[in-house]
């Protein structure tokens, strides 16, 4: 008789246990046992310990059947390739550098080749950098203290370059799987030789689809393999050339040490240029970026099936982010929109704002790399241009009270908690394109931080950041996206404690007066004022520019600031209301350097 009592995907060893008493208790012959005392028990012990490894693995291979539930990176892979679906690999930093050549001779021309080696030192450690190309530098028309040869902009990649080289056996399905796994296949240069002895040595090219691929076309195709590894595989003499046995592969790459190439400042050169050349000068242009880990099992398991929707196009705003997310790890946020959205209107362009994480701004070589790689999926006629988006940044000042008398804990402690729970909470809410500011979620990610905390106020003000030329006068336009708060009328006699702006800044040198700054008159115009010794305001400009309390837009006319305190110029602006939003190109982004805390202690 078949046991109908016992689930076979059951996974608490007691109760499978109970269900083989249940069901053995229901046979006559055996119905009489004490089945806790007796060997039986014991058995049953055996019997249950098996039933239970057995619905273990019944469970384990059915959720690595689907992408949904699968655990084991080598099956959520495997379902990628399915969706023809090649996850990104590690990504190699990369810097952008000026070299200067100083030849003992007069060359006819001084070249880099591809693989020329750079070095930094990035958090004590020595990193390897690379160039990517075969580079001809030019002789500088400059020729006092001797001639020199110059490369501008030249980019470099960290990481050890490796080769190897595997010979065909066979002419069917010949793949060639890459040992190391850390390697960046952007950069991965794959040559073919026809023999041991041959001199031809072909460089073939990556192919992403099957699309404009003949019986001659010198392609190969990357997967990904087991183990975290990636594999090249080729042509099969009707979409792309068929390899011959007795072919050698050669494989060049390199081996990225991802983040931790990050952040490089100072280079110097390490190899000859030009097999003769050692007395070379290095200057940093920009420091190296976007190193990053290869990608992760749930951002394979949310992006195949996007890519797969996508198939290689980019139509949609979504097509965008996909793609450039998936292309370049480094981008923490892209929004793409249409040019006719801008004003005035810029027909026949596609927009993209782009956020590089852990970046200020995005190098015009990166750029150029994001604005190139989109091009190719674009709709004909379509342009592409790549923009660094508009911050608009929140200042946060906080009273939070706690009671004591359920908690140990110091008003450190519970200050960290706090600010860590309204960081995590900007990160997962705003902090991005088209984002909202929820004024009471915040609140509640605060209260739940810890079960002593009674309440919390925030007070909120947002700002953002200008670098004012030093030596030229310049007008400045502001969008700020959110209506603004005017409660009062701007007075010159009365004390600043008693005015509260809906525009004001940070302290700079108008004129000969170092303490200057901006203010709003409550009606719609801008000022330039200061403070007396009585924290009265003395008016220095009358018209310094307008304010628009509606649409948040705030207009500086033409003015000179030599210098400001702290670095830059923050202009505030007080909402009207307590949830914000951002728009367009906008990002609503809140760091921890702009949250104020003020904890209070009750006893209840």
């Amino acid at each position: 008789m078949a046991n109908t009592v016992t689930s076979v995907v059951n996974l608490d060893f007691d109760t499978i246990k109970n269900e083989l008493k249940t069901f053995l208790r229901t046979q006559a012959n055996i119905k009489d046992y004490d089945f806790e005392g007796s060997n039986i028990s014991t058995l049953l012990d055996v019997l249950s310990y098996n039933t239970y490894l057995n619905n273990h693995y019944t469970n384990m291979i059915a959720n690595e059947m689907f992408l949904d539930t699968a655990q084991i990176k080598d099956s959520i892979i495997s379902h990628a390739k399915e969706l023809n679906y090649v996850p990104k690999s590690s990504s190699s930093a990369k810097a952008v550098i000026n070299v200067k050549v100083f030849p003992n001779n007069d060359p006819g021309s001084v070249s880099i080749p591809k693989w020329h080696k750079f070095q930094s030192t990035i958090n004590g450690k020595v990193k390897t950098f690379s160039t990517q190309s075969d580079l001809i530098i030019t002789k500088s028309a400059n020729t006092t203290g001797g001639a020199e040869w110059i490369g501008n902009n030249i980019e470099v990649y960290e990481g050890t370059i490796i080769e190897e080289t595997f010979v065909v056996s066979t002419a069917n399905n010949f793949i060639a799987e890459i040992s190391n796994k850390d390697i960046d296949t952007d950069h991965l240069e794959v040559n073919i030789k026809l023999s041991n002895t041959s001199s031809t040595n072909a460089v073939w090219s990556k192919a992403d689809t099957l699309f404009g691929l003949s019986a001659s076309s010198n392609a190969y195709f990357i997967e990904p393999a087991k183990a975290d590894k990636f594999r090249v595989s080729f042509g099969d003499g009707t979409f792309g050339k068929k390899l011959t046995p007795g072919n050698l592969v050669r494989v060049k790459y390199r081996i990225t040490s991802e983040k931790e190439g990050n952040n490089g400042k100072v280079f110097s050169n390490l190899d000859l240029v030009s097999g003769q050349y050692g007395n070379v000068t290095v200057t940093t242009v920009t420091n190296s970026s976007g190193g990053a880990e290869a990608e992760s099992i749930e951002s394979i398991r949310k992006n195949a099936p996007r890519a797969f929707q996508v198939q290689e196009r980019a139509v949609t705003s979504n097509d965008y982010e996909i793609l450039g997310k998936r292309e370049f790890p480094e981008i923490q946020n892209i929004l793409a929109f249409g040019g006719e959205q801008l004003n005035p209107p810029r027909y026949g362009k596609v927009i993209l704002a782009v956020d590089m994480k852990n970046a200020d701004g995005v190098p015009a070589s990166t750029k150029k790399s994001i604005s190139d790689f989109f091009t190719k999926k674009t709709p004909v006629g379509i342009d592409v241009e790549v923009v660094q988006p508009e911050f608009t940044f929140l200042e946060v000042v906080s009273d939070i009270k706690y009671n004591i008398s359920v908690t140990a804990q110091n008003s450190d402690t519970i200050k960290t908690k706090a600010q860590n729970a309204l960081l995590n909470f900007a990160e997962s809410n705003i902090n991005a394109f088209n984002s909202k500011y929820r004024n009471s979620k915040a609140l509640n990610s605060m209260d739940n931080s810890d079960n002593s905390i009674l309440s919390s106020e925030l007070k909120l003000r947002l700002f953002k950041k200008i670098t004012p030329n030093s030596l030229l006068a310049a007008s400045y336009e502001l969008l700020f996206d959110n209506e603004l708060q005017a409660d009062d009328i701007f007075n010159s006699t009365t004390s600043k404690a008693l005015y509260l702006p809906a525009i004001e800044s940070s302290l700079f040198t108008y004129k000969t007066d170092t303490n200057a700054f901006f203010i709003d008159n409550g009606t719609g115009g801008l000022k330039i004022v200061k403070l007396d010794t009585a924290n009265k305001f003395v008016e220095l400009l009358s018209d310094a520019g307008t304010v628009n309390y509606t649409t948040g837009k705030v207009d500086i006319n033409s003015i000179l600031i030599p210098s400001f305190s702290g670095g830059i110029l923050k202009i505030f602006a007080r909402a009207k209301n307590k949830d914000l939003l951002s728009k367009q190109s906008n990002i609503l982004q809140l760091n921890s350097e702009d949250i104020s805390l003020n904890v209070i202690q009750e006893r209840l």
